[in-house]
């Protein structure tokens, strides 16, 4: 009887193993997939444009975010238009560039995975 559980067990592993792989081959696609996609979008007008759009996006959050009040990250990302990560990258851009200065950060509850990962690409178990 333990033979069967022990090849039970091993067959298990095989497979997690197995299934291991196909996540990472499916993630190494995706991020060669990204690559060149974004290798292909690095000629100068693409560039500029995305400068143009990064400039009309921090003028935005500059006007909605006023001095000595607090910014809902949740709320500004949704009436720009933009994920939440996106508008933090923003904030610390902005206060790089001087244009505003990040006092202080309430942090929440994670959403418990990594937002930046397809959700076809995670494990469900």
């Amino acid at each position: 009887m333990s033979e069967i559980s022990s090849e039970k067990t091993a067959l298990q592993e095989i497979k997690k193993l197995l299934d291991s792989e196909a996540l990472v081959t499916a993630r190494l696609v995706e991020s060669i997939t990204k690559t060149a996609q974004m290798a292909s979008a690095s000629v100068p007008e693409i560039q500029g444009l995305f400068s143009q759009w990064l400039a009309l996006i921090g003028g935005e959050v500059r006007r909605i975010a006023e001095p000595g009040k607090e910014l809902d990250i949740v709320a500004t990302a949704d009436l720009i238009g933009i994920e939440q990560s996106s508008l933090l990258s923003i904030l610390l851009m902005l206060q790089r560039e001087g244009h505003l200065s990040i006092e202080t950060v309430r942090v929440g509850r994670g959403k418990g995975h990594n937002e930046d990962i397809c959700s076809c690409l995670m494990q469900e178990e």
